[in-house]
């Protein structure tokens, strides 16, 4: 009985086993956690970020006593041209990468992470320096070049400017003004490449060294620099929120005490933020042939010496003086154009250089509704000339689309007027560069104007007028389509002639025969023929030159044998001159047109009116 008993004792409950099992599982989970956490304190990553997920910053601790000012920076995270987290873009979008800056820009080369081939950089530069002075060198080349033509030369794949350290005694005005012209320099001397602008580092709290750098005045520059990017259709990293503490200044783990440039530590943080906010695009780039090799950085540009030069460079140096060079001109992928040199012509020439003071003249020639706009290596005319060749040179030249259509709007009359109007098309053609040609020659009075007005005088009667437009840029020409204005002969003064004519001609049998005159003189010149001044008659007088309205031939006795005429016989008259026989009618007027052999004209009765109408029409 009692053993029984004890083995009942021993066995679990049903709940029983379901809480051991819960405990179990538990403890599990947690050693599992634990182990993850280790291994990825080990890797160096941050045990709440997300794999994939890299728009998770975590500012670091502020120092004790630091002022709190990490409300002042507002960015908009819906920013279009604001980079976001990616997944790590790797080495290889780092090393396709072209670094424009200041000093720590430098410090990126000098601490090894970057090569000499990715920075374009002078310690101490702001950005009205960066704009406008010569600091890139290359070897073989005694030139000094701008950031902006030292990218054309280097083609790469994207640019990362950070900028304004030095800036930080400007207003923030001033500050954009100056970026964005560098900014828009680059983009026309090489507009194949991507454009990233970075955020000016932030600086340390205690950043005695350095005491009129303000934190805030950086804050108000990086705000303002995401507008410009937006502006100017360029991407914007902010890596500023990657290296601030919790209280919005620099990370002083990130500098020196007392100083305002990045530790190797602060730019490894750098350059990972910018692999994991990655600007992948396709590749637009013509080609990445014959890109010089940079000369070794010195604080002074004007001292600048090659790289450290093996045996072996020297010896590759002597064989290249012995060989030819090429020079290579190709008509970018997009087309528009054509190339010439010489008696040759297409879309790709090669010209070998057989001595360094050999010359080669090439033209770019805009095909059609194109115009051209500069050579890959920044040179701006389309005819260029290269010479004293050290190596090889390919180059490529951009065309662009551009039109001009004229339309029109008017009556083509005496008296009135007609309206012509330009439109362009193109980012490249300026309204100022219009210019507008009749019948082959140009209208000076109307040049740069999109739209023109004029009147139709009468030297314009009978004439047939072709007018089209034309616009420029960069020494090419695009022409509009022609317009053909045909003015008519007839002045518009016909019509009161005829009016007058009809009040003057009283002795007229009828109304219709009157309204028929005035139709019939319609295509005859005001100057040389006249109504006729009585249709009862059957013959017509005509004065060779008077203007003036004809007045009846015979006296007053003459007007007054007229109106006896009876009403019969103006019927008779009448039926003779409708619309049907009006057209013999003008037949006899015009063989009769002669100085009358009478100066009286007799009452003609309506059968000898038919007889002569009649004889006419015969």
């Amino acid at each position: 009985m009692r053993s029984n008993n004890q083995k009942e004792n021993q066995a679990l409950t049903p709940m029983q086993k379901q809480a051991v099992l819960v405990c179990i599982v538990c403890a599990l989970a947690a050693l599992l956690t634990i182990g993850i956490t280790l291994t990825m304190l080990k890797r160096g990553k941050n045990p709440t970020e997300q794999p994939g997920d890299s728009s998770i910053i975590t500012p670091a601790p502020a120092p004790e006593g630091e002022e709190d000012i990490s409300d002042h920076y507002q960015i908009n995270e819906t920013s279009s041209a604001l980079l976001t987290g990616t997944a790590d873009a790797g080495n290889a979008y780092q090393e396709q990468t072209l670094f424009i800056g200041d000093s720590n820009t430098v410090r990126l080369y000098a601490s090894g992470l970057i090569s000499l081939q990715q920075f374009c950089a002078k310690e101490g530069i702001g950005t009205s320096a960066a704009l406008n002075e010569g600091i890139v060198t290359f070897k073989r080349d005694d030139n000094r070049y701008t950031i902006a033509q030292a990218v054309a030369k280097m083609k790469p794949r994207r640019v990362v400017i950070m900028l304004g350290t030095n800036d930080n005694g400007m207003n923030t005005e001033d500050f954009i003004s100056n970026y964005t012209a560098l900014v828009q320099a680059i983009q026309a001397s090489y507009p194949y490449t991507d454009i990233i602008v970075n955020t000016v580092p932030p600086v340390p709290s205690n950043h005695s060294n350095y005491p009129n750098m303000d934190q805030t005045r950086i804050d108000d520059f990086n705000m303002a620099l995401l507008t410009m990017c937006e502006q100017l259709g360029v991407k914007f990293l902010n890596s500023a929120e990657a290296l601030k503490d919790a209280n919005g200044y620099g990370n002083v783990d990130y500098y020196q005490s007392g100083d305002i440039h990045l530790k190797p530590a602060g730019l490894k943080v750098l350059l990972k933020y910018l692999r994991t906010h990655a600007y992948e695009t396709e590749d637009r780039r013509p080609d990445t042939n014959n890109i010089p090799t940079r000369a070794e950085y010195t604080a002074n540009p004007s001292s600048a010496v090659e790289a450290p030069s093996s045996s072996e460079d020297v010896s590759s140096s002597a064989v290249e003086e012995k060989t030819e060079y090429q020079a290579g001109y190709r008509v970018d992928k997009t087309g528009g154009g054509t190339l010439t040199c010489g008696n040759e012509s297409g879309k790709s020439l090669t010209v070998k250089v057989t001595s360094a003071a050999q010359t080669v003249t090439v033209t770019a020639v805009p095909e059609d509704g194109y115009v051209f706009v500069k050579w890959s290596d920044g040179v701006t005319k389309r005819t260029r000339t290269d010479t004293n060749f050290d190596q090889n040179v390919d180059v490529t030249a951009v065309f662009a689309t551009a039109s001009i259509q004229i339309s029109s709007s008017g009556k083509a009359a005496l008296g009135d007027s007609y309206t012509f109007k330009a439109t362009l098309k193109g980012k490249y053609l300026d309204t100022s560069s219009i210019r507008w040609y009749v019948n082959g020659s140009e209208v000076t009075q109307a040049a740069g104007k999109t739209t023109v007005k004029g009147e139709v005088d009468p030297s314009m009667l009978g004439g047939t007028f072709r007018v089209y437009a034309t616009a420029s840029y960069n020494d090419c020409t695009v022409t509009s389509n022609k317009l053909e204005l045909s003015v008519s002969g007839a002045s518009s003064s016909s019509s009161s002639s005829s009016s007058a004519s009809s009040k003057e001609d009283k002795p007229a049998s009828s109304k219709e025969e009157t309204s028929a005159s005035s139709k019939e003189d319609k295509p005859a010149s005001s100057k040389e023929e006249k109504p006729a001044s009585s249709s009862s008659n059957g013959t017509s007088e005509s004065t060779s030159s008077s203007s003036k309205v004809e007045k009846p031939a015979s006296s007053a006795a003459s007007s007054k044998e007229e109106k006896p005429a009876s009403s019969s016989q103006s019927s008779s008259s009448s039926k003779v001159e409708k619309p049907a026989s009006s057209k013999q009618e003008h037949t006899a007027s015009s063989k009769e047109d002669e100085p009358a052999t009478s100066k009286e004209e007799k009452p003609a009765s309506s059968k000898t009116e038919a007889s002569a109408s009649k004889e006419a029409a015969n």
